[in-house]
């Protein structure tokens, strides 16, 4: 079972980070998501392991 983000404003910040590393970087991405309250150590895991990333997250196709 894979990591349940406890509400939507998380939810909502990872989308925004995977968003903004996918448009510039993954440093940027990571800034994104810390500055909107994602822990870093979720931050590093979602971008850096994207096998690991929810069914539903954006991805760039």
């Amino acid at each position: 079972m894979g990591f349940i983000r406890s509400n939507s404003v998380i939810a909502n910040a990872v989308e925004r980070g995977l968003a903004v590393a996918l448009l510039l970087d993954v440093r940027a991405g990571a800034k994104a998501m810390s500055g909107a309250g994602v822990p870093i150590s979720v931050a590093l895991r979602v971008l850096l392991h994207p096998a690991q990333r929810r069914t539903n997250d954006w991805v760039h196709e």
